[in-house]
């Protein structure tokens, strides 16, 4: 008998919560904290703005030290992007070592910059990892995926990185470690331009 009570008694205390706070919530004389009309929120506002007042600088040199910290937050913003070596990285770390990922994000950044053919750009990109290769075998390799790009057949460079066995790097030949970086390299040079033209 008494813990039906007791069961009683703690669910008229939760339904009283629960009703005392349903009115709390849908009260319409709920004040709001900045009432305008208020002549406190008045004072206090008018205290606020006087400490504000730019007393000798003149509305020319506010504008310019204006334009000057919005260019500064703007650099900040501009600085807070994703690095194309965090690109690949996220992208592609299961398939290629990080230090090599790293080194050819900034070969691709450097290599981007100058105004060569792509497929010059993708050899270029790739040397620093493939030390062993001469460049006109890099060539040969590096030709589809330049050339199908320029057709709009973006999927080769996806064939491409399908047909590379997925295992440690260092468990690929060297035909297939040159396969996927040039792939790899020609995904990097998408995201470079990507971001040129946004």
């Amino acid at each position: 008998m008494n813990e039906s009570i007791n069961s009683v008694s703690s669910l008229s205390l939760q339904n009283g919560i629960e009703l005392e706070m349903l009115h709390a919530v849908l009260d319409n004389e709920t004040a709001y904290p900045w009432n305008l009309a208020d002549p406190a929120a008045a004072s206090y506002l008018d205290k606020l703005e006087a400490a504000f007042e730019p007393g000798d600088l003149s509305e020319d040199i506010f504008a310019s030290q204006w334009h000057q910290l919005s260019q500064q937050a703007e650099q900040l913003w501009a600085s807070q992007g994703v690095s194309l070596a965090a690109v690949l990285i996220r992208q592609f770390e299961s398939r290629m070592p990080t230090q090599l990922l790293t080194r050819l994000a900034a070969s691709v950044e450097a290599g981007a910059q100058n105004s060569e053919a792509l497929i010059d750009q993708l050899v270029s990109s790739v040397q620093d990892i493939l030390q062993g290769w001469d460049a006109d075998d890099l060539q040969v390799m590096a030709r589809p995926l330049a050339m199908a790009m320029r057709d709009g057949h973006g999927e080769v460079v996806d064939l491409t990185l399908q047909s590379v066995r997925q295992t440690d790097w260092e468990n690929l030949s060297e035909v297939e470690q040159a396969r996927l970086s040039l792939a790899i390299a020609r995904y990097a040079l998408g995201e470079v331009s990507q971001t040129k033209d946004a």
